[in-house]
């Protein structure tokens, strides 16, 4: 008797203790917020990765910062190729050494610590799902400079220059193709122009994809930690994202060869990317933010010192936060003691941000009385305060 009494109190134990976890868990799923709806709540951008693969590795990864509060977004691309002391197997490799398509937390993390924040989710697509989100989508606008003919993977591939609309199979190729000739520059130009172009036809076709039969299509083809109500919501957020004003940014550096590979090591020791990543935040918080307005700012760079290729380096830092360099070029002379930025454009909030970016406290309101005459909004002197990163007392 004694026995079944002890059985009968256990019993009634597990069962008590059954309910109350199963309430918990239901108590954690009603209080849990939806993710975007959190970063809306918080008032704070939403850091994802999205990624195309090939073959099991990253052919594209872009760290996509989106913030709810005004539909801005930016765009820094991360090249497969980069190097770093990979934390999670301790060596120096590339960073895909570490990516595994079913689980990429890690590959997720060494991009966190490349960049200094925290990757909130991810959004991944191998070719196959990047094409049929292209065909369900009819179609997406590229700009080809010039004109593609060559042989890839045994089939020839033959993409008019201009304007063109690709179907699916055409984008995948257009994902491919590498030209030899193309700068590294151009090479991320292009890989974000694939995503970008994507993001634009989601936008475009908002209607189209909110139908059921739409969304479980597109939804397919992707894989992500976002859940089905959270994705939905998340192509929403697209579908108010001004596509054609996010911002384009890029990882620069130097490339060593380490083994048998050549990998490209991030430019002061990984500083520049961190800088560019809090800068692009602290802009999309600020929806007056100059940096994310329509107009990508265009400078010169001139070299006020006896440094060779100094103007030439700067010009990089500069174009990795998005600005585009139309001239580099030597000062009047050599002896500049302070570095300044000439602001043509009479815009002081945008004249500061370009200044924040090398730390230069001179800033001046003037017409291009120096330089090449370049039809600039803003013009950066570089004097012997500057060490190549920053402005220095």
């Amino acid at each position: 008797m004694a026995r079944a009494l002890i059985d009968k109190s256990v019993l009634y134990l597990v069962i008590i203790v059954v309910a109350l976890v199963a309430f918990a868990v239901i108590m954690v799923q009603a209080l849990k917020v939806e993710p975007i709806q959190e970063a809306v709540n918080d008032d704070r951008p939403l850091n994802m990765a999205i990624i195309v693969e090939h073959g099991g590795k990253p052919i594209i990864t872009q760290l996509m910062m989106y913030y709810p509060g005004n539909a801005r977004g930016a765009l820094l691309d991360i090249p497969a190729d980069t190097g770093l002391i990979l934390s999670s197997v301790n060596r120096v490799d590339r960073i895909d050494a570490v990516y595994k398509p079913e689980h990429p937390r890690d590959y997720l993390n060494e991009i966190a610590g490349l960049t200094g924040t925290k990757i909130d989710h991810y959004l991944i697509m191998d070719l196959d799902g990047y094409s049929g989100m292209v065909d369900v989508l009819d179609g997406v606008t590229v700009f080809i400079p010039n004109r593609v003919d060559l042989d890839l993977d045994g089939q020839r591939v033959i993409l008019p220059s201009g304007s063109v609309v690709l179907d699916g199979a055409k984008a995948r190729l257009f994902a491919l193709y590498r030209d030899p000739e193309r700068s590294d520059a151009e090479h991320v130009e292009q890989r974000q122009l694939i995503v970008q172009t994507l993001l634009r036809r989601l936008r475009e076709r908002s209607d189209y994809v909110s139908k059921p039969q739409v969304f479980d299509a597109l939804s397919s083809q992707v894989r992500s930690d976002f859940g089905r109500d959270s994705l939905k919501r998340l192509l929403q957020e697209f579908a108010r994202m001004d596509t054609d004003r996010v911002v384009l940014q890029r990882l620069t550096g130097t490339y060593r060869r380490v083994e048998e590979q050549v990998l490209l090591f991030p430019a002061w020791d990984g500083q520049l990317a961190k800088d560019i990543v809090k800068q692009t935040l602290n802009a999309l918080l600020n929806a007056e933010a100059t940096a994310v307005e329509d107009k990508v700012f265009t400078l010169e760079i001139l070299n006020g010192t006896a440094s060779r290729g100094l103007a030439q380096k700067t010009a990089e830092i500069f174009e990795s936060f998005g600005y585009e360099v139309l001239s580099v070029a030597n000062a009047s002379t050599t002896d500049v003691a302070k570095t300044s930025v000439i602001d043509v454009y009479d815009e002081p909030e945008a004249a500061a941000r370009v200044a924040d970016v090398i730390r230069c406290r001179e800033v001046a309101t003037e017409s291009a009385e120096e330089g090449s005459g370049a039809p600039v909004d803003f013009i950066v002197v570089l004097g012997q305060d500057f060490d190549g990163r920053y402005c220095v007392d």
